[in-house]
């Protein structure tokens, strides 16, 4: 499974939850990370272009890109 190696599984199980728009700490809660861990792996993701994130309140909600969605279905 080549695209769990050059993901990292964390960022891997990010995008496959972020098929569903998901706040930092409910990530961080689906995955067993900490909140700062999800946070530093969304900024990751964030920048090579395959999530969005915005601002709702007190709340970030993140999202896959066109881009993470590619990726995604195609190293099934």
């Amino acid at each position: 499974m080549l695209r769990g190696v050059v993901l990292g599984r964390t960022r891997l199980g990010i995008l496959l939850l972020l098929a569903e728009e998901h706040t930092t700490s409910g990530l961080a809660r689906r995955l067993g990370v900490s909140n700062a861990t999800a946070s530093a792996h969304t900024a990751a993701l964030r920048g090579a272009g395959l999530i969005t994130t915005v601002r709702a309140g007190r709340a970030v909600l993140h999202r896959r890109t066109a881009l993470g969605g590619l990726l995604v279905r195609h190293g099934s």
